[in-house]
This record gives structure tokens, C-alpha cells and sequence, in this order.
């Protein structure tokens, strides 16, 4: 179980961009980036999930600020108060949007339009 852990964090990392992984270093327990302001959205976002789930999200400072104000609304997060801006600075410059690096992944995920109908279990008559 610990090895996929690390292999996630392994593909996190790459998939972060070798720059800021090679920039700062990573966070052992975390798995975020060291860079200036982790420790605050280590402690903000560890206190109500895991940090891995910062990691495998990418997007701007407006897809950042909508989902931080979604915690904020719907989730019980706190106000973040004088901590919004580096907050969001951190989270959209180390964890910006970025492009799916399709030499890790074989190709896009498949919009949910194009998948097949659930598969309804058989019914069984009971004896």
C-alpha cells in the first residue's frame, strides 16, 4: 500500500513539472512542494482532507478561489481572511493549470457523454 502511495506521488511530481520539483523540494509527509507559503496550505488543507488531493488539481488563481469559496460555502472551511492571497498564489503557481502530459498518460479522459449505460445487475428470484 505505501509503494503505491509513493508511485502516486511519483506521478504527481512529474506531472507537477520537473521545474518547480527540481526548484524545491518535496514535502516527504505532504507530498506538496516547499516552496514559499506549503506550510500554510499544508496546515489550511490538511486539516479537513490529505494533501494529495491538492496535488492531482490543477487550474489558475479563479479555479483555486472557486473551489477554496465552495469549502468556504458548502464544506464548513473557514474564512481564510488575510490568508486568501498567498493561498492562492501558492496553490496557482505550483499547482497551475497544466497540460495532460500524454507521455505519462495514454490519452484523454473519456467525456462522460461517450460512456457506456451502467450495467443493471440480473435480477434473481429468491427460492
Amino acid at each position: 500500500m505505501k509503494s503505491h502511495i509513493n508511485q502516486l506521488i511519483v506521478c504527481g511530481l512529474l506531472f507537477t513539472g520537473a521545474t518547480f520539483a527540481a526548484e524545491y523540494p518535496v514535502d516527504p509527509q505532504s507530498g506538496l512542494i516547499m516552496a514559499p507559503g506549503w506550510e500554510l496550505v499544508n496546515y489550511q488543507c490538511n486539516a479537513c482532507h490529505t494533501s494529495m488531493i491538492v496535488t492531482q488539481n490543477r487550474g489558475d488563481k479563479a479555479f483555486w478561489k472557486e473551489t477554496l469559496q465552495w469549502m468556504v460555502d458548502t464544506q464548513g472551511l473557514w474564512d481564510l481572511s488575510d490568508t486568501w492571497e498567498p493561498t492562492l498564489s501558492y496553490l496557482s503557481t505550483y499547482y497551475g493549470q497544466a497540460e495532460m502530459d500524454m507521455t505519462i498518460f495514454r490519452r484523454l479522459p473519456i467525456e462522460s457523454s461517450q460512456l457506456p449505460p451502467p450495467v443493471k445487475p440480473a435480477f434473481k428470484e429468491s427460492q
